[in-house]
């Protein structure tokens, strides 16, 4: 009926489709033969003993998380890592949402690396704060222990010298903080709009830069950057929407110079994290400059719990030159913690802490439990108390949403 050439060319169709599907399915498998995958789902509940103190918040919370991580390596000099994440809070609106924490494909060579795509960073050596950590935006609705971070766009190139490394980071969009919303705890009063966010200086996509150098003198790391940005917390922009204050996010470009030195002396690590920035708002809206630091130690007893317990004691001090001006909640506190590791099977660990403020604005008591049910099962439990805050300060906007916090992962 069609013919013998329309016969002909039927066949000649199929035998090219044959041809590519043979030569993706080679391609789609060389490509994922060498693909690492794992995941995790959580659940989790957030529960406050205290009332609400706020009009329209919700007194408990139920969450469901999903979080994913590939990692490809593409050829023998180069990777690339995908790791999204998705929550869905049952309270607080501005809690749901999906953000990739890592996009990230980097490129080796012999004495180099570089990096594009969306990354996190860590440079921090302490524990109850880490000034340095410039780079990545916190995830505050996540975590309000400020542990948790937003994947940041960037491009980084790192060159390793003998002894030393060079860190060279462009960051081309700024991320907003994510803060509770107006049925979320452990927000201010009022709530923080969720849009509209001034930037200071530029706007969110004004480039940032950074540089960071690192070294090794025998037991003593040592670290020092430069930062040239927005600063990462946002200062209160008051605005007045039909007869009603509202806060709004105002970000200021900053100027910041760092650096960290840690000393190793047997079980005994000394540390230190110090700042000096200008350009950032205080708590009374005055731009200014400032140092900050957190210096300590910690010591770690070895096999001191059962057969192969360790116990870690932690001593730090929080400085903020602007003392009562700061926005920040360690400004001159002191940060008591134990550390209990069991070493065992099931990766058993507690961290009890204690931050004491010396200006008498009160006490913060902290608690992080974690260990694992079986190989794929864990559960964590963490929360905070927050004490006899002074009025007007950020321990005393806390004081009715201390908190306790129960989380199942499983990993697949």
């Amino acid at each position: 009926m069609f013919g013998k050439d329309y016969t002909i060319s039927i066949k000649a169709i199929y035998l090219f489709l044959f041809f590519c599907c043979y030569i993706l399915d080679g391609i789609a498998y060389s490509f994922y033969e060498n693909m690492d995958f794992k995941g995790e789902i959580s659940l989790s509940g957030r529960y406050f003993p205290s009332a609400p103190e706020y009009s329209g918040q919700k007194h408990n919370n139920l969450s469901m998380a999903l979080k994913a991580e590939i990692f490809k390596d593409l050829d023998e000099q180069s990777s690339l890592i995908f790791t999204p994440f998705i929550r869905l809070d049952s309270a607080d609106p501005n809690r749901s949402k999906g953000d990739l924490r890592e996009f990230l494909y980097t490129k080796y060579g012999d004495d180099w690396e570089a990096s594009i795509g969306i990354g996190q960073v860590f440079w921090g050596i302490t524990e109850s704060r880490n000034l340095v950590d410039i780079i990545n935006q916190f995830d505050e609705v996540e975590d309000p222990t400020h542990k948790t971070k937003l994947g940041q766009p960037l491009g980084n190139i790192t060159l390793i010298r003998d002894e030393s490394y060079f860190e060279f980071y462009l960051l081309p969009y700024f991320r907003e903080r994510p803060t509770p919303g107006r049925k979320g705890r452990l927000r201010t009063d009022p709530h923080f709009l969720k849009s509209d966010a001034k930037f200071e200086g530029g706007s969110q996509w004004t480039p940032e830069v950074a540089f960071r150098w690192l070294n090794t003198y025998d037991d003593i790391d040592v670290s020092s950057h430069l930062f040239f940005g927005y600063a990462k917390q946002p200062s209160i922009d008051i605005r007045i929407i039909d007869g009603v204050t509202n806060y709004g996010a105002a970000y200021q470009r900053i100027r910041q110079l760092g650096g960290t030195i840690q000393k190793t002396a047997g079980s005994t690590l000394y540390k230190l994290e110090l700042i000096g920035r200008d350009g950032q708002r205080d708590s009374k809206t005055r731009r200014t400059d400032f140092l900050a630091s957190v210096i300590g130690l910690e010591h770690t007893m070895y096999r001191v719990l059962s057969d192969n317990g360790d116990l870690g004691l932690i001593l730090e001090y929080n400085f903020d030159s602007r003392r009562d001006r700061s926005s920040e909640l360690l400004q001159d506190d002191l940060f008591i913690a134990t550390r209990f590791s069991l070493n065992d099977n099931l990766n058993t660990e507690l961290l009890l802490s204690s931050i004491f403020d010396l200006d008498g604005d009160g006490q913060t008591y902290q608690i992080d439990f974690g260990k694992r049910i079986n190989d794929s099962l864990t559960y964590n439990i963490k929360g905070a108390v927050y004490q006899n805050g002074r009025p007007g300060s950020t321990l005393y906007i806390l004081r009715q949403d201390s908190w306790l916090e129960l989380e199942i992962k499983y990993y697949f």
